[in-house]
């Protein structure tokens, strides 16, 4: 769970007699509702967002408060105690407001719950937590009166709002899983995201940058909208201007008749993920830089900009900096999407590779399988050259041999079982690779599906580990095969 760092925290307020007295009112009206106000608390977690609740007079008796929103809840005399109906309009007006009622058994409004965000781009995140609080406090105090005290937390996750609300929590989890370097990296990015600034994810390819940066999308106020991603090495040099700036109908011979909103347009008000950014070509990231500095993008074939508001989240495994030296790519425009660069470990480097394991596991087999102790401690010491997505693709495998629900080491690729000390022999990466490759007989379409990968990325990381294909061998590849055909 990501750490939380609030300024305020009151719940509690000894000595003040009207809000002790009004408290205890409100609780014989909404049983339960001050311990489901608590979870709550727990859960709307962001250092930007405070969470309000005052009576039915309007008097405020609960109030939490973020770092960032201190000042403008404070500051302007929201306090326990409070007239909130007063009070609420001296909020400024960059602050987003929304409230919801909370009614009692007799149906009449009890209390009320309200949501205040610092981004002025968060209305809808904001009008949707306050009716889930709402929500989730009318449910807690309809199962108390019925005496069911185990209802509420089933009956709130039933709803499809409380239901996305708290999956989107338990994302910081998942993709941390037990590894604090990860976990403090995703509260970076939440934050930054929060700040509209641009994040460069840097690590070696099938590390999970893309699901490092769908969960930033998904733990940030961007989730309401859509998270739109790009590979710009998949993409052919000829179309990537088109698929990213869009184009308006006639814009050139075989142009959709009725055009084409851009990737960029279509990730307006949500994050757009710009995958191997190292590739995109230098006539590209000149429009790109534009679009950057200026929030408007012009599609081709036309003379008007369209504004857009989105969050830039880029990754690559190349050293940009070294291609920015080698006049690869434009040093202002990494400046620009490098607002904070962010390593992702490699599979072997990570300190929760074990949970890992047993978490894929998991998921891939609905929890009706687990490893046999020694098949466990081969994967373990087994160096992942193709990281996360190596994993997942041989966990699958595994599953497709075994019988009765015990992945054992026999159902492993030999590449696995063969070299369990492989972290601790003078191979490394090269010979690793090169062992895998020999063991294919140079089938590189081979290599690369046992890996996980592309063909274009295992050529990559073959020259970059200067590996060279032997004049000699007998090279056997798909796209040979389909050529003959």
């Amino acid at each position: 769970m990501l750490s939380r760092q609030y300024v305020h925290e009151l719940l509690h307020v000894d000595g003040d007699p009207l809000v002790q007295r009004r408290r205890l009112r409100l609780a014989e009206r909404l049983p339960g509702f001050e311990a489901e106000l608590s979870e709550l608390f727990e859960d709307i977690d962001d250092i930007e967002t405070a969470l309000v609740c005052a009576d039915a007079d309007g008097v405020v008796l609960f109030l939490r408060v973020g770092q960032a929103v201190a000042d403008d809840v404070f500051g302007r005399g929201l306090w326990v105690g409070m007239d909130w109906h007063k009070q609420r309009w001296s909020i400024p007006g960059e602050v987003v407001c929304h409230a919801a009622p909370v009614f009692g058994s007799d149906q009449r409004q009890a209390a009320t719950v309200a949501i205040l965000t610092r981004s002025n781009k968060a209305s809808g995140y904001a009008m949707a937590l306050a009716r889930i609080a709402a929500r989730t406090l009318n449910y807690r105090v309809a199962a108390e009166q019925l005496g069911r005290r185990s209802m509420p937390i089933i009956v709130a996750r039933d709803g499809p709002e409380v239901t996305a609300h708290r999956a989107r929590l338990a994302v910081a989890e998942r993709v941390a899983c037990g590894d604090p370097g990860v976990a403090r990296s995703l509260e970076l990015a939440q934050r930054l995201a929060g700040r509209n600034i641009p994040i460069l994810l840097i690590g070696e390819t099938g590390s999970g940058k893309e699901v490092f940066a769908r969960a930033v999308h998904l733990l940030s106020h961007r989730y309401v909208g859509r998270f739109v991603a790009v590979n710009c090495a998949s993409v052919p040099e000829s179309l990537i201007e088109s698929e990213l700036l869009g184009y308006r109908r006639g814009a050139f011979t075989g142009a959709a008749r009725e055009g084409y909103r851009g990737r960029i347009v279509q990730a307006d008000g949500g994050v757009l993920f710009l995958d191997e950014i190292g590739d995109m070509p230098l006539t590209l990231q000149a429009r790109l830089l534009r679009v950057l500095e200026a929030g408007e993008v012009t599609p081709l074939g036309s003379d008007e900009p369209v504004k857009v508001d989105i969050q830039i989240i880029s990754a690559t495994h190349r050293d940009l900096e070294q291609s920015v030296r080698d006049g690869l790519f434009r040093e202002d425009l990494y400046y620009r999407l490098c607002g904070m660069r962010i390593n992702l470990p490699p599979l072997r480097e990570r300190s929760d590779r074990r949970t890992l394991l047993l978490s894929v596991l998991e998921e891939e087999s609905q929890g009706q399988a687990a490893f046999d102790a020694i098949a466990l401690e081969a994967l373990d010491r087994y160096t992942w050259p193709g990281n996360l997505r190596e994993l997942r693709n041989t966990v699958r495998v595994a599953l497709a041999f075994v019988e009765e629900g015990i992945v054992q080491l026999e159902h492993l690729p030999a590449l696995i079982t063969g070299r369990m000390p492989a972290r601790t022999l003078p191979l490394g990466e090269r010979g690793v690779l090169l062992a895998e490759i020999e063991h294919q007989r140079w089938n590189i379409s081979a290599v690369a599906r046992k890996l996980g990968i592309s063909r274009s990325t295992l050529y990559r990381r073959m020259r970059r580990l200067a590996i060279v294909i032997p004049a000699n061998s007998e090279q056997f590849d798909d796209t040979e095969l389909d050529a003959k055909h």
